[in-house]
């Protein structure tokens, strides 16, 4: 598993509440990656996959304008 960036757009309304909602069980104390990201993020088990649009990836690996287009239910 690989840390490429958060995701801050693309999370609205009854879409939004519907992933918080699954999220919320999936909630752990600690970062699911080995190396150490430096992030006061709410960290989840690595349950489910989204479909996430973005522009370009970044010279480390990050994405670039990433947006939320929902989750995956076909894998």
């Amino acid at each position: 598993m690989l840390y490429v960036g958060k995701i801050e757009h693309g999370f609205e309304g009854a879409a939004a509440q519907e992933l918080q909602r699954r999220l919320k069980p999936l909630v752990r104390k600690t970062q699911p990656f080995a190396k150490r990201i430096l992030n006061s993020a709410i960290w989840v088990e690595p349950r489910l996959a989204a479909e996430i649009e973005y522009r370009a990836k970044s010279a480390n690996g990050h994405l670039r304008h990433p947006f939320f287009k929902g989750l995956r239910e076909d894998l």
